[in-house]
């Protein structure tokens, strides 16, 4: 079986046409989204929902319309208060699923979602938790804030918050469903691992990535993983698109920033172990 995977979208319809573009002209019949799949820049509050109600709820019915399945999870820049919207959007074709902390079973296959990050240094705090040995990056806002339906409830001490408010990333992980054969299991979590050079920064030399993802995935050894997040990582001179955990294969494609003219996504043959990284004009 053979799937597209895309990441870190940002509401960049040209992206999402060229997507479906590609699947039907390679006769590929399966997407995966790594999230970060809403518009980001203006008034989330806003723009977020009407892109889900009038663009993608089209896009899942063309989908249907050329019987292909859309496996996706939402990111950090997507509101936490859009969630029950993107679901219910979701759940009107039988071709789309959201599969954040759920388990789809396709051709044998078991794909599993996970959408929670680590700490990062912007003021939106969605989707965000702890683990045991994070150290917080410098913040870039004196008040945090996690998303309500018009705006967000502010946290003034964030610091002392994410310390004792925060769930922790390996419990998370834990309660994710259990697939059934790990050589057939496919996680689709928007963090990459740590030390693999995934989340590999540009402007620092820093790796974004989770031990407590790293440590779960070297226990369970599934097939593969799929993540995002960090758009430049693959492109960096440290950074890689493509890594291992001892037989777990975990890619990150990265992906260009919104609105630029090429777009970043992996063919990958789950059968024969392919993976292609393909950088291509939109």
């Amino acid at each position: 079986m053979k799937l597209l995977y895309v990441t870190d979208l940002h509401g960049d319809k040209n992206k999402y046409e060229k997507v479906l573009e590609l699947a039907v002209e390679s006769g590929i019949r399966l997407i995966v989204n790594g999230g970060d799949m809403l518009p980001k820049q203006g008034d989330r509050h806003k723009e977020q929902p009407i892109f889900i109600n009038e663009y993608l709820r089209n896009y899942f019915q063309r989908l249907q319309e050329h019987d292909i399945t859309y496996l996706a999870i939402l990111g950090n820049d997507d509101l936490l208060a859009v969630d029950e919207l993107f679901s219910a959007i979701c759940s009107e074709v039988d071709n789309v699923h959201d599969i954040a902390g759920s388990k789809v079973d396709i051709e044998g296959y078991e794909f599993i979602g996970m959408d929670s990050i680590l700490d990062h240094p912007f003021g939106c705090k969605d989707r965000v938790v702890m683990e045991k040995h994070y150290v917080h990056q410098q913040q870039l806002s004196p008040v945090a804030g996690v998303s309500n339906e018009f705006g967000y409830d502010k946290i003034y001490n964030w610091l002392e918050y994410s310390i004792t408010k925060l769930p922790h990333m390996c419990n998370i992980l834990n309660e994710l469903p259990i697939p059934v054969n790990p050589d057939k299991a496919i996680y689709i979590t928007h963090m990459p691992p740590a030390g693999l050079r995934l989340g590999q920064l540009r402007y620092q030399d820093l790796d974004i990535g989770s031990v407590d993802i790293y440590e779960f995935f070297k226990e369970k050894q599934p097939l593969l993983s799929l993540h995002g997040h960090i758009h430049e990582s693959p492109d960096t001179p440290k950074g890689k698109w493509i890594n291992q955990i001892l037989h777990t294969t975990c890619i990150q494609t990265g992906q260009t920033e919104i609105h630029d003219e090429e777009l970043i996504y992996a063919e990958i043959d789950l059968e024969n172990c392919e993976y292609k990284r393909k950088v291509i004009r939109v």
